[in-house]
């Protein structure tokens, strides 16, 4: 999708989407929620409502043909998102492709599943916010059927990794215990090692004790202490931090106007990164 797309018809009466609170106007605009939120929607979302709506309010009547057919021939979710997505003509070839793959794995799960898939995919795309919030959400679910201490252990999971990269290192690691504890895992027994690792190199006045993870697994103790002072090094030698600071020093002998346009470069520069994280 590149540029500005002219809908094909904008309804006078939206179409209600009352889980995301929300109004629908176009095909268009279905197809953008779909492909946007595709983890959040359910199979209901499929019903002769929509497919009259689409007939009679979007004047589309071979689409909503093409979906009551489907529903019919009880296709699947996949299926029926992609009706959707490509009669909008809202996406490129190249777009609509990746996204097919993706919903393959979509419509294998169950809600909670896919939610928890898009968070991590949220999460390894930089998006911490959205990840955050969507993790949340799984936790304060009251609608969809519960699903294994495993399952919650690894949203634990998520969460604190996130909260690491924010420097909430405290919420963080009871993040992290809270996952071991639902599931004891190699994973989370590290991210609780680096986590009190990281408390300790960052100087909060804490007794970090490392005793119980020793007992676990002396060994992984070890290894991350090594991977840890190993970073600690590159960081003291190397020459990215020290340039950094140097730039928020005036030393007086140079242009100050200078000074200030590479200042706020710095700060435009951790504003956008800022922005990517929580979106």
């Amino acid at each position: 999708m590149s540029g500005l797309i002219l809908c094909s018809r904008k309804a006078d009466v939206p179409y209600r989407i009352a889980d995301a609170d929300l109004n629908i106007y176009s095909i268009e605009e279905f197809a953008y929620y779909l492909y946007n939120n595709a983890y959040f929607v359910d199979d209901g979302f499929f019903n002769e409502g929509l497919c009259d709506y689409i007939e009679n309010n979007l004047n589309l009547p071979k689409v909503a043909q093409k979906l009551m057919y489907a529903m019919g021939q009880r296709m699947n979710f996949a299926e029926l998102v992609m009706i959707i997505i490509k009669s909008s003509r809202y996406y490129s070839e190249t777009e609509i492709k990746a996204f097919e793959k993706e919903l393959k794995t979509i419509s294998s799960k169950g809600m909670l599943e896919r939610m928890k898939t898009r968070a991590d995919m949220l999460f390894e795309n930089g998006k911490l916010g959205s990840a955050l919030k969507t993790y949340e959400n799984i936790l304060n679910n009251n609608i969809y059927k519960r699903e294994s201490n495993e399952f919650y252990a690894g949203v634990y999971l998520g969460i604190g990794k996130i909260e690491g990269r924010m420097f909430y290192l405290k919420e963080a690691l009871e993040k992290f215990k809270h996952s071991y504890e639902l599931k004891s895992s190699d994973e989370a027994l590290k991210e609780i090692i680096n986590v009190k690792f990281a408390m300790k190199y960052s100087g909060i006045k804490e007794d970090i004790d490392f005793t119980k993870e020793n007992e676990i697994n002396s060994e992984l103790v070890l290894k991350c202490s090594e991977e840890v002072k190993d970073i600690w090094e590159q960081i003291n030698n190397g020459t990215e931090y020290e340039n950094l600071s140097q730039t928020f020093i005036y030393d007086g002998r140079h242009n100050l106007d200078d000074y200030y346009v590479n200042v706020q470069e710095v700060l435009d520069e951790w504003k956008n990164d800022y922005r990517s994280n929580i979106g």
